[in-house]
């Protein structure tokens, strides 16, 4: 027996937990369907295939303050920023909420990002299972699923008039305490991705090919636009500055990519990957090869945001399958 909640049932439920906490949840904006907070469930689009952004800047913004230092008379005081209210992310997509997991390891490994635990520890996920597949997706490849349920607090599945509702966390148990579930024998139906990618091998493949000219070839096509590094539910490359005034200063962190040609160029100019090829070569490698040595997991949870917002059609799929390949030939240094 599963539980399930009729569509009227959730958009009251929704519409009351938005009374003490903030509700982001799909919603059109600008003709594009993306998360964001909203102030009535009729604000929500529950009929969305997936947004062309995650998420995750919810956790992690595109450009968000730290903290601000202010002077006077000599006495210097540093304000950080508070998260006061608890907030509901509903309608996350389980690739999504993968990357929401990959995150974790990075912001909240010792010592922790205060403000994305703060976050994290404020939020809880509700999932929705995906109801098909578009064309670019491949999270069966990376080790999740259209319907999988392990990264999220509750996880929601559409069936006929209503949803299949799944507690995953005591988080997700908490929130649905007092919500009056039925129960039902039917099942979400089984969602499969286009195509499936052999990966198990692709990073003993990237050990050895770290000097192929392979990767001049793709750079050819890169206009360093780094819409793929923006879309990506689990980039997290960002850049820090600080703001000064006369009475304080700001300081600001922002989104990042590696194949900025300024990305970690150092004092005095030196730039340790000064081209396109050492670039998109760092983007990959830091996905296949150095990722899954530090934390265990490739840094690509298969949601295909990448292939198909890419203007030139820079395809990881293709480089997963190209570089496991003993064609490609060894060389010419990126």
């Amino acid at each position: 027996m599963t539980k399930t909640i009729s569509k009227k049932e959730l958009a009251s439920w929704l519409d009351g937990l938005m009374k003490d906490r903030n509700l982001i949840a799909p919603a059109l904006a600008d003709q594009q369907t993306v998360f964001k907070p909203v102030a009535s469930v009729d604000e929500i689009a529950f009929d969305f295939k997936n947004t062309a952004l995650s998420p995750k800047e919810w956790f992690f913004p595109t450009t968000e303050p730290l903290f601000t230092i202010y002077q006077k008379d000599g006495v210097t005081e540093l304000q950080p920023i508070d998260i006061e209210k608890e907030s509901v992310v509903f309608g996350i997509r389980p690739c999504d909420a993968a990357g929401m997991k990959l995150l974790d390891k990075v912001f909240l490994a010792p010592p922790a990002d205060a403000m994305y635990a703060e976050r994290r520890e404020k939020t809880t996920l509700i999932g929705l299972a995906c109801s098909e597949a578009a064309p670019q997706c491949f999270c069966t490849s990376m080790g999740s699923s259209p319907g999988n349920a392990g990264d999220v607090d509750i996880m929601l599945a559409e069936v006929g008039e209503g949803y299949t509702v799944e507690a995953v966390t005591e988080k997700g148990n908490a929130l649905i305490s007092n919500l009056k579930l039925s129960d039902s024998n039917e099942s979400a139906p089984e969602v499969k991705c286009p195509a499936e990618l052999q990966v198990k091998d692709v990073s003993k493949a990237m050990q050895t090919r770290f000097e192929d000219d392979y990767w001049s070839r793709v750079a050819d096509r890169c206009v360093h636009c780094n819409i793929c590094a923006y879309v990506c539910p689990n980039c997290h490359c960002f850049d820090i500055r600080d703001y000064p005034t006369s009475e304080k200063t700001e300081r600001i962190r922002c989104w990042d990519s590696c194949q900025s040609p300024g990305f970690t160029r150092a004092a005095g100019g030196h730039t340790p990957r000064p081209t396109k090829a050492s670039r998109l070569r760092q983007r990959f490698y830091h996905k296949l090869l150095y990722f899954p040595e530090r934390f265990g997991d490739y840094q690509c949870t298969g949601c295909g945001r990448c292939v198909a917002l890419c203007p030139v059609n820079i395809d990881i799929r293709e480089i997963i399958t190209d570089i496991q390949k003993p064609g490609v030939k060894s060389g010419t240094k990126a």
